[in-house]
């Protein structure tokens, strides 16, 4: 099986966190990374405005460049859990996520990501995992319509700092191969700050992953509990975090070796806080 070629993408939405409530602003910040050569995927938050949702249309359609949005931040803003014990709260969670695929793709997505919601305890764990899995096969059947969209899941750290039901890689593995049955365009968006969050080796982890992963994020985290910034707090590089350039560089290498996946037809390699992606 051909294998991947890491190619950079910027995470808008971390690398210019202060200007995520101004659309126009993430849309200029994305004109002009678009016209330098190095970034070739571009990740923002949902971009809603359809003024500002034709310009980054434009943006990478003109300047081709692929766009991953997160639907995560409007989610949460409106306290909305794609995994909740609650029904009524979860259907409410699918309707909006799939309006939000609409948006995406008035956008140029090609790819929507999002969270899974809250741990609510290994009692209900997997009937809250069942339970995500009947919203994303909806979410899928949506995406469906757009041949060139696919859906990320960023599995969370479970008990470090966000607390998310969909975490340590092995649980996440068994619950995804078994979900890609009738959920065909999921994919993972693997981070290395929640895996070594996790209390796993970020190289192995990854690997582990295989073809299953679409987006890699490069994210540096403080493993000490007692330390006050432990956590992701999406801190730079290198020590008091792991992630030194020596552990990113293997994380990259491992990426390198990961088994293509033609679906997802280019693939990324993002950089940022930091971030990458297949």
């Amino acid at each position: 099986m051909k294998q991947t070629v890491p190619v950079p993408s910027a995470h808008i939405a971390e690398l210019f966190f202060p200007y995520m409530q101004d659309e126009s602003k993430v849309v200029d910040i994305a004109e002009r990374l678009s016209q330098q050569p190095f970034y070739r995927f571009i990740e923002t938050g949902m971009v809603l405005q359809p003024a500002q949702a034709r310009r980054l249309r434009d943006i990478s359609e003109t300047q081709q460049v692929k766009l991953t949005q997160w639907m995560t931040f409007v989610l949460n803003q409106q306290g909305l859990n794609l995994s909740s014990p609650d029904r009524i709260q979860r259907k409410r969670s699918m309707k909006r996520a799939c309006e939000l695929v609409h948006r995406a793709a008035e956008c140029g997505a090609t790819r929507i990501a999002f969270v899974s919601g809250s741990d609510p305890g290994a009692a209900q764990r997997e009937a809250a995992k069942s339970a995500l899995g009947e919203t994303l096969e909806q979410i899928g059947e949506v995406i469906s319509q757009y041949p060139q969209m696919i859906m990320q899941l960023e599995p969370l750290d479970r008990f470090a700092h966000k607390c998310q039901l969909i975490g340590p890689t092995d649980e996440t593995l068994r619950w995804m191969q078994q979900l890609r049955r009738t959920c065909p365009r999921l994919y993972l968006a693997w981070d290395s700050a929640h895996v070594a969050l996790n209390q796993e080796d970020p190289v192995e982890a990854l690997r582990q992953s295989g073809s299953l992963v679409s987006q890699l994020h490069l994210a540096n985290a403080i493993l000490d509990p007692h330390d006050p910034v432990y956590g992701d707090h999406h801190m730079r590089f290198g020590a008091p975090g792991f992630l030194t350039p020596a552990v990113a560089a293997a994380i990259v290498a491992a990426a390198r070796q990961l088994p293509d996946d033609p679906r997802l037809g280019e693939p990324q390699y993002c950089g940022g806080d930091a971030h990458h992606a297949r």
